[in-house]
């Protein structure tokens, strides 16, 4: 309790007598205590507004009196960003001079040339190295075409390399290069597609 309520409380209580009857009285700070005549005192609860003490609506002038509430700031309108391509591929720009990518699996080393777009189809040359310790008669590829926003085009398995049944001199021997199998994808033109490519199986002999 601060000191100067507390002093000027028992200033009050010291003034009065012993049969003097409850006081209130108001601190400095609006606060009211009651002082019994036993030298006690205790705060009085503040006052609770009565049912029939319901605050009234304002009337039209008291209502105009109050100032108006500043508008709020106009929240700024969203931007639509343009889409940017998703990076589920790799790029493949037809005609461009790169090579597309090189896959290794199962002892093979393959090479996806420079694409081109001819016939409405994606065309991909190839060239094959095996580097395992078997001859390769037969290999397939997994191959997934999208455009630039990751829609499928078109999803097929296509052959990278055959060899001709028994006839061993087609086959793909350990340490030889050879050139494979164009990959074909019958796909609308764009000026940019997204490849995946993976090998699916690998026959050896």
């Amino acid at each position: 309790m601060p000191i100067k309520p507390f002093a000027a409380m028992l200033a009050l209580m010291m003034g009065f007598s012993v049969q003097a009857a409850d006081q209130v009285v108001t601190l400095e700070d609006g606060r009211k205590v009651i002082l019994h005549d036993d030298f006690t005192w205790q705060y009085l609860a503040p006052e609770t507004p009565r049912a029939d003490q319901a605050a009234k609506p304002l009337t039209p002038e008291a209502a105009s009196a109050i100032p108006a509430l500043p508008k709020a700031a106009a929240q700024p309108k969203t931007k639509t960003m343009p889409k940017k391509p998703l990076s589920s591929g790799v790029i493949v720009r037809p005609g461009e001079a790169k090579d597309v990518m090189q896959l290794s699996d199962f002892g093979l080393d393959a090479l996806l040339g420079r694409a081109r777009y001819e016939g409405g189809e994606l065309i991909i040359p190839t060239s094959v190295t095996n580097q395992g310790r078997e001859a390769i008669i037969q290999v397939d590829v997994r191959v997934t075409v999208m455009d630039e926003f990751g829609q499928v085009l078109g999803r097929e398995t296509l052959p990278l390399w055959r060899s001709i049944k028994r006839m061993a001199d087609t086959y793909l021997r350990p340490g030889t290069s050879k050139a494979g199998l164009e990959l074909r994808m019958a796909v609308e033109k764009r000026d940019l597609y997204q490849l995946q490519v993976e090998i699916d199986q690998v026959e050896t002999r």
